[in-house]
């Protein structure tokens, strides 16, 4: 059994144990604010040695300014309140200022110590916020950074949907256009799909791929777009030489942006007479090939040997290519974010194309497209949709009820 005099010995070395090992600063201070002992983690944080801590004023020597560099004075110090009123003080946002200059922030608790009823001293705990400070700062500046991409992104989206406009739909052609954005947490995309009737009564049909993503590429998008619907209105050109018009306006007008895209003209088959049949003529400025359904399930992909994308090289040479649109064929264009995945090539990607449609030829064409989507982007992707589908009907009978009503631009019949 232990002596008063071991036990006291006992508890005195497990007090000494704690102040040294316990990671906050511990201040002892008599009633005149003088520092009577300090533990080591005080003297590591505030990088002050022993010697020049002990007998010091604690609030000359370590708060005797704000963190904005004003004094701070003594009947403000939350130590001082403490010895003054013998109530325990707490502050969270305190800074102590390191023997280096540098300030250090701090949450501190000052508890007085009284003897027979008067205040003798206080002892100061204190806790270096440092790394919590910066943590949350960091977290503050995602968030900053989070709400401003969400501002940026609504901003974007709201550009994208005004300019992706309703499709006509001419007499005796069905036009369905799908956009689906990409998942919550990526950045719009410069997608885009336009669909016009020039004045000759031809379906000009548009699909395009703004490089990039965020408003910078939607702004771009929004350009390019309306530079091209606006030189292939009212032309006779082919497809081939809208391009190229459009490559070099777009350079002249300081429209600096990459794009792949296809313009393609539905037009009245020259050698025959109105029976529906039309000649799909389109030029392909290194975009996704297009894709011809049969009514009988078939399909094929328009190959074609490659032009460059818009923004290359406005002098190089595009071509124009031909196809019969047949009563009953379905043509798609589509964006990559439908067809390409990671780790597989755009053959591959429509490879899945042909299978997903593959059954579906005798759908109606709003179904088409809903399935298509479900079967090959059933969530939302890294990449924005965009697909444009066009049904050609025979010019000989009326248009099926599946397809809707004509929807025509004003003064177009």
């Amino acid at each position: 059994m232990r002596t008063p005099e071991e036990e006291l010995a006992r508890v005195v070395a497990r007090y000494e144990w704690v102040l040294a090992n316990v990671a906050d600063g511990i201040y002892g201070l008599d009633a005149q604010g003088r520092v009577e002992f300090v533990n080591p983690s005080a003297l590591r944080i505030t990088g002050y040695p022993l010697e020049e801590q002990r007998a010091a004023d604690q609030h000359q020597l370590l708060h005797h300014h704000r963190l904005d560099g004003s004094p701070y004075p003594r009947h403000q110090c939350p130590v001082w309140l403490a010895l003054r009123t013998g109530r325990t003080v707490t502050a969270d946002d305190e800074v102590f200022w390191r023997k280096d200059g540098t300030a250090v922030p701090v949450g501190l608790i000052a508890v007085p110590t009284v003897e027979n009823g008067a205040v003798t001293g206080v002892i100061v705990s204190f806790r270096d916020l440092t790394d919590q400070r910066e943590a949350e700062q960091r977290a503050a500046e995602i968030d900053r950074l989070a709400r401003q991409a969400a501002t940026s992104r609504a901003l974007a989206d709201r550009l994208q949907q005004a300019l992706l406009t309703p499709p006509p739909e001419p007499d005796h052609l069905h036009v369905v256009v799908r956009y689906q954005p990409a998942g919550h947490e990526a950045q719009v995309g410069g997608d885009w799909y336009d669909a016009f009737l020039q004045p000759d009564g031809a379906t000009m049909i548009v699909i395009g791929d703004v490089v990039g993503h965020g408003s910078d590429a939607a702004a771009a998008m929004g350009q390019l777009r309306g530079l091209l619907r606006s030189l292939a209105y009212d032309n006779d050109e082919t497809p081939a030489a809208t391009l190229s018009r459009t490559d070099r306006a777009a350079q002249g007008l300081a429209v600096a942006t990459l794009a792949t895209a296809i313009l393609a003209r539905v037009e009245r088959h020259p050698d025959v007479p109105v029976l529906g049949r039309r000649v799909l003529r389109w030029s392909n400025a290194g975009h996704v090939p297009p894709l011809l359904l049969s009514p009988d399930g078939s399909s094929r992909v328009l190959e074609t040997a490659p032009d460059r994308m818009l923004g290359v090289d406005p002098t190089a040479p595009r071509h124009d290519h031909t196809v019969d649109l047949e009563p009953g064929d379905t043509l798609f264009l589509v964006t990559d974010g439908l067809v390409e995945r990671r780790g597989s090539d755009l053959d591959e990607g429509m490879a899945r194309l042909q299978e997903a449609v593959r059954d579906l030829a005798g759908e109606p064409l709003d179904t088409l497209l809903d399935t298509v989507l479900e079967r090959l982007v059933p969530v939302a992707g890294q990449d924005d949709v965009a697909v444009v589908a066009v049904r050609a009907y025979p010019e000989d009978r009326p248009r099926p009820p599946e397809a809707g009503p004509n929807v025509l631009p004003p003064g177009v019949e």
